[in-house]
């Protein structure tokens, strides 16, 4: 994901980004793309959001690249490996802003969300919902928190927060960001 985020004036701020897991929608064109397949949606306020879609590597695609790669390098054509540098000026944001999915394993306890609600507080997490399903087993069960927007920094103090809580934390939150559209379906 790459945003460019503003300041004073549109886009004349840091440029954010990040490479991760990304929840996203059951319909959304890049929850549909299967196999070897690769697929970049690109929103803009002017023309809305445009997919592009294409074959990815594969076991073939992948052993073919790196033949001619070997080949390149045997004939003398090397080139850098980064042929463009960034331009001086670009800041880049990696304490990026995005709407979080967290997972969190628990053991059955007396105030264990309204203690998760203290904690997202603390670290100015808001939460957007929560949702935990019937325990059937009282040792054993997992809840799970999605946030209005924040930083990762803020989710990855929280996730540490909860991890402490020795009286219900059975193991390591886990978290990953999410569509924003994820909310409207």
């Amino acid at each position: 994901t790459a945003q460019r985020l503003h300041e004073a004036r549109e886009w004349d701020g840091p440029l954010s980004v990040y490479v991760s897991p990304l929840m996203v929608p059951k319909d959304h064109v890049l929850a549909r793309i299967s196999s070897h397949g690769n697929a970049v949606a690109i929103a803009s306020a002017n023309m809305g959001t445009c997919s592009y879609l294409g074959p990815g590597a594969g076991r073939f695609p992948t052993a073919n690249s790196v033949v001619a790669d070997i080949c390149r390098i045997a004939d003398g054509q090397q080139g850098p490996a980064f042929p463009i540098e960034a331009p001086p000026h670009l800041e880049l944001d990696l304490d990026y802003i995005a709407i979080f999915y967290i997972r969190i394993p628990f053991q059955d306890g007396l105030g264990i969300i309204k203690r998760v609600g203290e904690l997202s507080e603390d670290c100015g997490v808001s939460i957007h919902s929560i949702l935990q399903t019937p325990i059937m087993d009282r040792m054993s069960a997992d809840f799970c928190v999605t946030t209005e927007e924040c930083k990762v920094s803020q989710v990855e103090d929280l996730c540490e927060a909860i991890n402490q809580q020795v009286d219900f934390c059975r193991a390591p939150c886990v978290y990953m960001p999410m569509m924003r559209e994820i909310y409207y379906y």
